[in-house]
């Protein structure tokens, strides 16, 4: 009787850790898209950001192609509009982080760019957004896909 109680108990517990296994994958893509898509927005602040102070990345005989592989290869392909919801929101908070941090004083010649963009990718706020913008998309793409 002992032997089938434990036999029935190591059959639970493996049941449970298959379902915890699955839903942690499942959970471990949406994780990864949002860390992906924080490295994306510090890219994407430091170009724009460096962009404004007449800066052009672009233009640089090897190109950094972190946003393209997050984006376009590994991730939802926000950049296929030029005027994303992504971009739009990226650049609208961390837009002014190219200006001196103090107008005057031991920061008046410095900014802060590449920190603030850091601080901004770790933000709360970048949070609720990707999770939202990521949401809406693959449940777009869930739809089109099983009309």
């Amino acid at each position: 009787m002992k032997n089938k109680f434990l036999l029935f108990l190591g059959l639970l517990i493996s049941g449970s850790a298959i379902c915890a296994t699955e839903n942690e994958s499942e959970m471990s893509m949406s994780e990864k898209l949002v860390a992906n898509y924080k490295i994306y927005s510090v890219a994407q602040c430091i170009t724009h950001s460096y962009a404004s102070m007449g800066v052009d990345f672009s233009k640089l005989k090897l190109k950094d192609y972190t946003m393209g592989f997050i984006d376009l290869e590994d991730g939802l392909a926000f950049n296929a509009k030029p005027d994303n919801a992504l971009n739009a929101f990226i650049n609208s908070k961390t837009g002014h982080f190219y200006q001196p941090k103090q107008p005057e004083g031991d920061l008046a010649a410095a900014n802060l760019v590449i920190y603030q963009c850091v601080e901004f990718s770790q933000s709360k706020e970048l949070d609720i957004f990707l999770i939202d913008l990521i949401l809406k998309k693959t449940q777009i793409m869930e739809t089109t896909a099983n009309p």
